[in-house]
């Protein structure tokens, strides 16, 4: 009897521990995307109003951002030694996949295209690829934050019912 209530237990402990995980998961990705934006929008003011290089730029980011952006323009900043034997969009591009994985394809598609623009083409166009990458991260950030709750929902709500339903075919 002690084992069934301990195995009951531990179903219940693992499914609830996956559908939090699932949550914790839509949450870094929410997380993931405003970092993103804020560091484009910063990088977009600081190439409209000084066309600062960008070295400097992703230097000045992976002290000062928080989370994502940080992160990947830590890994950026490492890589551009490499500039010359590699060129910077497949650096950015490296940098994007190591430093941010678990970035959906929609998510990373905007961001791959603006790598191959940075620092290539005349500042106009440089900044009109920002604005696009900008525009649709926005969209994709305000659609994952209107879907937040319903993924909450639905994550825990799975999670639970899975392990119940466990319980009562293992019972």
């Amino acid at each position: 009897m002690t084992l069934h209530l301990l195995g009951a237990l531990l179903i219940a402990g693992g499914s609830l521990t996956l559908g939090l995980s699932y949550v914790a998961g839509e949450h870094r990705k929410l997380s993931s995307l405003r970092s993103l934006l804020q560091m484009l929008r910063e990088m977009r003011g600081e190439l409209e109003s000084r066309a600062a290089p960008l070295p400097q730029l992703m230097e000045r980011f992976s002290h000062s951002s928080g989370g994502a952006a940080g992160l990947f323009a830590g890994e950026l900043c490492s890589r551009l030694e490499q500039l010359g034997e590699k060129e910077f969009s497949v650096i950015w591009k490296e940098s994007l996949e190591a430093a941010l994985p678990a970035l959906d394809e929609a998510d990373a598609q905007p961001l791959r295209t603006l790598g191959r623009s940075l620092g290539r083409y005349e500042l106009s166009r440089q900044l009109g690829d920002l604005d696009s990458c900008i525009g649709m991260l926005e969209s994709r950030e305000s659609a994952c934050s209107a879907r937040l709750p319903e993924r909450k929902r639905m994550g825990l709500g799975l999670a639970c019912s899975l392990g119940a339903l466990l319980l009562i075919v293992l019972i």
